[in-house]
């Protein structure tokens, strides 16, 4: 049995989007419709991180380096959880959306959760801010009056679940960099 609290989740084979670039791959941006993108050289990718004591670890494969949740599904060795730890933004304005919390493809609960917009300087009051970068980056260029970032969401479940999977709604507008699971 594993009693790590903790279940950082590889979320490699569901990247779907490119969230964040730098100065030769601004052409490949795709955080907004427009082409805005995160500066690639804030994030670290495939290094474990902690934020208020919470682990995570951002994937980055080729360009792909965040989840647009279009129907996507996370498949993950059965585990006891009791909350779920979200990092990602919305592309669009603070949005809401579900997440399926299945086990052997059976819905056992669905939660909502809550992504503020990138450039939000208002956002959902149950997120936190864990990266702000130095800028955004346009199609054209750098942007550097303007800041992004990418927040927590933590979904508390009523009650621990065993589960080994996740299923979102298909919204093109939400992006998830990383998720962490709690036992």
């Amino acid at each position: 049995m594993n009693t790590q609290p903790f279940i950082c989740l590889d979320m490699t084979s569901c990247l779907n989007n490119c969230g964040t670039t730098d100065s030769s791959s601004y052409q490949h941006g795709y955080l907004s419709s427009s082409g805005v993108s995160l500066p690639r050289e804030n994030i670290l990718f495939h290094t474990p991180f902690e934020f208020n004591d919470i682990p995570f670890v951002l994937y980055r494969q080729n360009y792909r380096d965040n989840m647009v949740t279009e129907g996507q599904a996370i498949q993950f060795p059965e585990a006891r959880i009791s909350k779920i730890h979200v990092l990602g933004a919305s592309s669009d304005v603070n949005m809401s959306d579900y997440m399926y919390l299945k086990q052997h493809d059976t819905v056992l609960s669905r939660e909502k959760m809550m992504l503020s917009h990138f450039a939000s300087e208002a956002p959902f009051s149950r997120n936190a801010c864990i990266l702000e970068t130095a800028g955004l980056n346009t199609l054209d260029g750098p942007l550097p009056h303007r800041t992004g970032r990418i927040w927590l969401d933590t979904l508390h479940l009523t009650e621990p679940l065993e589960i080994n999977q996740l299923t979102f709604e298909d919204n093109p507008c939400m992006h998830i960099f990383g998720i962490t699971l709690e036992r």
